[in-house]
């Protein structure tokens, strides 16, 4: 099983190969910057990172957008540095030979427009890289239907990241209806498309709409939804990234030691 976390790379982009070995993962996720800046620093250590990354067994590795990026939004301002931030996110993992980009689809009160906003904006960017679409709590990309019309309508590669906390919190229920909504998935989007899980306990309840984490099997899918989750015959090769909290309960390491006592 692929397993692993997003991880700090503050001491520069190889770092993640030895923080993710740290908590017992063999996969991983990053900010390329801070996620709540608009500021890039050049890219270093370039050649190391591209090196380590043939050579470990640590794969994939996904860079996660910033969180004030919103590619649905109308304010002029601010879709201008949406833009130029994932132009940069694109130009980095060229750079690193990293394939993945994680991206929220964005917000706007009027789904319907801005699905079509979302779809222009990647349809101006060229780019070699894989873009992931995740599924969201509320709002845009909370329902398959909203991710599969951004798919069908742009030109860059592009699967689904599909959060376990967001399906949940969405109404999914992946407790109870596990194979439903994989149905649903698959009629709908194609299970050859979801290419990556988050994996993340829920503070809320189905269908609260709320995106609040909470450590594997302390919140409300608890431990026998995500055994069923986890050991799911359709899910079981698809690479697993916990963003859970870190707190004086747990962190990364026991949750993957959690997760990996799970499996069958």
């Amino acid at each position: 099983m692929r397993i692993g976390a997003h991880v700090s790379m503050a001491k520069g982009f190889p770092s993640v190969f030895d923080n993710i070995k740290s908590v017992g993962g063999n996969c991983a996720q990053i900010f390329s910057h801070s996620p709540r800046g608009w500021k890039f620093k050049d890219v270093q250590k370039v050649e190391e990172f591209r090196e380590r990354y043939k050579k470990e067994d640590i794969k994939p590795i996904v860079i996660h957008n910033s969180y004030l990026v919103n590619l649905a939004s109308l304010d002029k301002e601010l879709h201008k540095k949406s833009m130029e931030n994932m132009r940069k996110e694109f130009e980095t993992a060229e750079i690193l030979g990293i394939d993945y980009i994680n991206i929220h689809p964005g917000s706007n009160k009027d789904v319907k427009i801005g699905l079509k906003r979302i779809v222009q904006s990647l349809n101006s960017i060229e780019t070699k890289a894989y873009l992931l679409l995740e599924n969201t709590a509320s709002g845009i990309g909370s329902e398959f239907e909203n991710l599969m019309y951004i798919m069908e309508n742009i030109t860059i590669k592009c699967g689904v990241t599909l959060d376990t906390c967001h399906a949940y919190a969405a109404g999914y229920d992946i407790v109870s209806s596990l194979d439903n909504v994989l149905d649903e998935f698959d009629s709908i989007i194609g299970l050859e498309k979801l290419k990556l899980i988050h994996l993340n306990d829920s503070k809320f309840e189905l269908g609260s709409k709320r995106d609040r984490h909470e450590h594997i099997g302390l919140g409300k899918i608890e431990i026998e939804g995500f055994r069923n989750f986890i050991n799911h015959p359709k899910l079981q090769d698809i690479p697993k990234i916990l963003e859970t909290p870190v707190d004086e309960r747990r962190g990364f390491k026991e949750n993957i030691e959690v997760v990996k006592s799970l499996v069958e």
